[in-house]
């Protein structure tokens, strides 16, 4: 039977009790050494009937097969491991290793990063303290680019962001000079292989979208914290593709129809949690997300393997778009067919 957190907090205090070759505790001592433990983690204490209970568990074959014995000395019994014993030291299942070495390939894969120096010393551990091993042979590659830019202040940001510091950040937009703006860091976002700090910029008084890649430098600044109370970022995501909402927008409901070819990959693989199959045999979904250039750029992506049925407001910008990339490439045609 599964247990529950407070009951795994017992044991584990129950646990160091037993273990203590230096003191005697009877089932009334266990018992005020256990409560006053469970008091100082703000949890409720427990009756003496409720220790009885633990010790039964955790000596059971259901538990822990935990060597707990009872010894008299003088009036009193005591209760004391009968050997050298820890239920926080017990050997690991094979499936316990199984899942440990696929952690551990998993974990391997980002070796290297800036924020994720503490890998090193994790696999170490866990390879050679717990006796599982894992061979050099690579079987799983994950999209992660190791030489982004911006992965250098990955570290700095998420120490910035959990401790509630307000930073200076240097900004380089693509094509315009550096800025300098005052950033309450709110949360971080990782999509298509790129990271985002989103948090308040004191400029523009709003929240800002700052890619990684285009930081120059970043500093922690004297300016006190400016508490995010507004933003569910679960639910602030869940509405788009990618990063970006523009103002005053919300979500629309988008009909979209795929090529027999191509309905298959997004049957398997939807685009958003939103998406329902409307039509099947004709290819037909829809989804109902907040349009924005990520989105445009996933459906850019499908080519003529998809077509956009509405709302116009949707079919009409996808329309520009490949207006726009058809005259370029028109020129190009033109050209190479004209006559010299």
């Amino acid at each position: 039977m599964p247990q529950s957190k407070h009951q795994l907090t017992r044991y584990k205090i129950l646990d160091k009790y037993l273990n203590d070759r230096f003191r005697r505790y009877n089932i009334d001592q266990l018992l005020e050494a256990c409560n006053d433990k469970l008091e100082s983690l703000g949890l409720l204490p427990v009756s003496k009937r409720q220790i009885y209970a633990d010790i039964e568990y955790m000596k059971s074959s259901d538990g822990f097969k935990a060597p707990i014995k009872s010894y008299q000395y003088g009036v009193r019994k005591y209760l004391r491991y009968s050997h050298d014993f820890s239920i926080t030291a017990t050997p690991i299942s094979e499936k316990e290793i199984t899942q440990l070495q696929v952690a551990i390939s998993s974990l391997k894969k980002y070796k290297g990063l800036p924020f994720y120096n503490w890998i090193e010393e994790l696999l170490t551990g866990l390879q050679f303290k717990l006796g599982v091993r894992n061979d050099d042979e690579n079987v799983i590659g994950f999209e992660q680019n190791k030489d982004m830019i911006g992965l250098r202040f990955l570290s700095d940001l998420i120490n910035y962001t959990l401790k509630h510091m307000t930073i200076t950040v240097v900004y380089k937009p693509y094509n315009k000079d550096e800025v300098v703006w005052t950033i309450h860091p709110y949360y971080l976002k990782q999509y298509n292989n790129r990271w985002f700090l989103l948090g308040w910029n004191e400029k523009y008084e709003d929240l800002s979208i700052i890619a990684l890649d285009r930081i120059q430098l970043v500093e922690q600044s004297e300016i006190k914290f400016r508490k995010n109370t507004d933003i569910d970022f679960d639910l602030y995501f869940s509405n788009i593709i990618g990063v970006s909402i523009e103002d005053d927008t919300t979500p629309v409901l988008i009909e979209l129809k795929f090529s027999k070819n191509r309905f298959p990959y997004v049957r398997s693989k939807p685009l958003h949690h939103s998406q329902k199959i409307i039509d099947g045999e004709n290819g037909i979904i829809t989804i109902e997300v907040i349009p924005n250039k990520e989105l445009y750029s996933q459906f850019l992506w499908f080519g003529d393997d998809l077509e956009i049925l509405s709302p116009t407001s949707v079919r009409e910008e996808i329309s520009k778009k490949i207006e726009s990339m058809c005259k370029k490439y028109l020129v190009v045609k033109q050209d190479c067919t004209t006559s010299v």
